[in-house]
């Protein structure tokens, strides 16, 4: 039967995580190694690489990405220690690999802890963590039962989704992660903060997760408001925390016409799209509400040409913010059908569209945008650039 033992850490400076760990990894004859960890930095890979070094080539080391904390130079330290680790990459920021779960097993016992401490030296040593450290006997049942749920858990998450648990090895271009936002490099200036695109090409084209989760409700408009923030799924350098009132608009899940991607062979995409009703929780008429209040300021110009003067025209600036990363600053057209007597209109059909032009097409026209949220945000005071986030709703 499981030997059980909790942990506080904070209340006695040897009753911590990292002598746990060190306890975990010290059974004799691993067979077996599991360590997962949501968060890692290069202080807490130089712990784990020190403890886990001499067994590595029995225990499998799960790291979560993309979220803002995990480095570089962790990855480098493990690497140049011969420990290549499995990075889970969410490819979202609305959910992320959170398990911290270190484990060694060989055929007479497996000792585990598992609790709230990540790989860093907040988690194993600073910061006030909670865990459960157990040793398990194989020759009990239901012992036995959760060291293979385990193990078998892992397995199954590295198979069920191949794109996104993958194994690093010495020539992966660690570099390119960086510079897509799925790793942090603390040496830069920015670290713990969001990453900038170097330019307007997007390689992190990862399909998100698809996890099977239970459904619930979203939080309707009301409840909202009372919470002051909006909790944003790509906010960068400059938009620290957008408040409530700049959010002008959120879209349905991103479809294949939305996003430019062509629906077949020969199908040419129409280079913009409808700004529409959007998600159910916003009360608004997208026949006017975007000509008329969201960009009502703005320096409409009405077409010259008799066949198209029902037309109205605009340019603003917008930052394009996707899956995390910012990509900078560009003129966008708006276009608007004024008619009122059209069957789109009497629909209750979008009057207005966005022309996503030569250099912003490049950047969204990839599947791994479709069934994700577009939203809209108003210019910081004195500004005029309005923010759209490609991400996933919050």
């Amino acid at each position: 039967m499981a030997n059980l033992d909790f942990i506080l850490q904070g209340l006695s400076p040897t009753d911590d995580h990292f002598s746990s760990i060190h306890n975990v990894f010290s059974l004799p004859g691993v067979t077996t190694g599991i360590v997962a960890s949501a968060f890692m930095n290069a202080a807490g890979a130089n712990i784990i690489s020190e403890i886990v070094a001499p067994i590595a080539e029995h225990v499998k080391v799960f790291i979560g990405v993309r979220n803002d904390v995990t480095t570089v130079q962790a990855i480098q330290m493990l690497v140049s220690k011969n420990i290549y680790p499995i990075l889970v990459d969410t490819a979202t920021q609305a959910f992320i690999f959170h398990p911290k779960v270190y484990m060694a097993k060989n055929a007479e016992y497996a000792r585990l802890l598992v609790g709230s401490a990540n790989a860093t030296t907040g988690g194993l040593i600073k910061n006030i963590e909670a865990g459960i450290y157990a040793e398990l006997d194989m020759h009990n049942h239901d012992d036995k039962d959760v060291a293979d749920k385990l193990i078998n858990s892992f397995e199954e998450l590295s198979l069920s989704f191949p794109e996104n648990v993958f194994l690093i090895s010495p020539e992966t271009d660690l570099n390119a992660f960086v510079a897509q936002g799925i790793l942090i490099d603390q040496n830069n200036t920015q670290y713990r903060t969001r990453m900038r695109a170097s330019g307007a090409i997007r390689t992190d084209v990862r399909m998100r997760m698809r996890l099977r989760t239970r459904f619930i409700p979203e939080m309707n408009r009301t409840a909202r408001q009372h919470t002051g923030l909006v909790p944003i799924q790509g906010s960068s350098t400059e938009i620290i925390a957008i408040r409530n009132e700049r959010l002008l608009w959120k879209s349905r899940g991103l479809t294949r016409r939305d996003l430019n991607i062509p629906t077949a062979q020969g199908t040419n995409p129409t280079g913009s799209m409808l700004l529409k009703k959007g998600d159910t929780t916003q009360d608004i008429d997208s026949r006017s509400y975007f000509r008329e209040i969201v960009f009502a300021r703005e320096n409409w110009t009405r077409d010259t040409a008799p066949d198209t003067a029902h037309m109205e025209r605009c340019f603003c600036n917008f930052r394009i913010i996707i899956k995390g990363v910012d990509y900078g600053i560009y003129r966008l057209q708006l276009s608007h059908n004024s008619r009122t007597d059209t069957r789109a209109y009497e629909q209750h059909n979008s009057m207005t569209q966005i022309h996503w032009g030569t250099d912003v097409k490049p950047l969204i026209a990839h599947d791994d945008l479709l069934d994700c949220i577009l939203t809209l945000y108003a210019p910081e005071e004195d500004s005029n650039i309005y923010t759209l986030i490609f991400g996933d709703d919050e």
